[in-house]
């Protein structure tokens, strides 16, 4: 490559060293400005997980070939629901692969999110490699709230933002400093960006539990749009993203196989989508509200369903599929 073949990458990048982005102090909320797109999917999914499915049987001419050309499409259907529902054995899911786009997210939850390790792959923005001084401060709705009601407090995070801003220019400015000695003064709010990969298994275990409202606001509306994302394909493969309240029919964060987090670190109180039956449970939180408010979630233009929004498939349940689902079986 010749220098201009460097100056051109490191220009696409962002990287190169004479391109310093204009310095902000913009702050927001760390939910709607977020942005999430799928960019990969498999081609049919559900003609794979059939075939995969059906490879375990076979007479000795066609072993585990061609069984999908066999089956009527109603057939399929139900090949293909037996692997959704749990009732196969679980590789074939595994053979399903997507990938996204994220941006608009604090770098917390980014952290939170890669926290999956089997199933997953996640290349990230670096800090070391980038000069942020173009980057959001994304914060709590909570916090944006307050800046709303009260301009003192406002006017205080306001000047954190300008002093952390401020200070990160003239750090990455010393003779002797870099882009990654100023990052040290970067706060957990900063905005973050990246590209992730999974398997359909893995993302359905992840939805389970980052769909429900007992994690941070930002996660939940990642969740909740990647499942769009999703949906807007394939609704029949979204339709089994629940959290996993839904699956037990009761609040999990205070009760059942999650209650036993009273003991150690229960911080929140449940979000109603479904009742505490053992109210005694109630009792061990630390804050009288949950985790993420859901309905702000809607104002805010995250696509939350409630849980009888959600479609439930059955074995003679066909024709009850979309459009975009229905063509793939036939």
């Amino acid at each position: 490559m010749n220098e201009q073949d460097v100056i051109n990458m490191r220009r696409a990048m962002g990287t190169l060293p004479s391109q310093s982005p204009q310095k902000t102090y913009s702050y927001k909320d760390d939910v709607s400005g977020m942005y999430v797109r799928m960019t990969d999917w498999p081609r049919n999914p559900y003609e794979t997980i059939g075939r995969a499915v059906c490879a375990t049987w076979g007479d000795n001419e066609t072993g585990s070939t061609g069984k999908w050309e066999k089956l009527t499409p109603e057939n399929r259907y139900r090949v293909v629901l037996s692997a959704l529902t749990g009732n196969t054995l679980p590789q074939a899911l595994e053979n399903l692969s997507f990938q996204f786009e994220v941006n608009g997210i604090s770098r917390s939850d980014f952290d939170q999110h890669a926290r999956a390790r089997i199933g997953f792959n996640f290349e990230s923005i670096g800090t070391r490699d980038n000069n942020k001084l173009d980057a959001d401060f994304l914060l709590y709705n909570e916090v944006i709230d307050q800046c709303e009601k009260d301009s003192e407090y406002k006017s205080r995070v306001e000047s954190w933002v300008k002093l952390t801003k401020d200070l990160y220019e003239e750090t990455i400015s010393l003779s002797d400093s870099s882009w990654q000695t100023g990052r040290c003064f970067l706060p957990q709010s900063v905005n973050h960006s990246y590209v992730f990969g999974c398997n359909y298994l893995a993302l359905k275990g992840q939805m389970s539990r980052r769909l429900a409202f007992c994690e941070q606001e930002g996660i939940v509306a990642l969740h909740w749009k990647i499942r769009k994302e999703v949906e807007d394909k394939f609704p029949l493969l979204a339709s089994f993203f629940v959290p996993f309240c839904d699956k037990i029919k009761k609040c999990g964060y205070m009760e059942g196989p999650e209650g036993l987090t009273k003991y150690f670190s229960n911080l929140f109180d449940g979000c109603g989508r479904w009742e505490v039956t053992n109210k005694d449970n109630s009792v061990y939180k630390e804050f009288n509200h949950s985790c993420t408010n859901s309905e702000r979630l809607k104002q805010q233009g995250i696509p939350v369903l409630e849980k009888n929004e959600i479609i439930t498939y059955h074995e003679n349940d066909f024709l009850k599929l979309d459009s975009k689902d229905l063509k793939y079986f036939m």
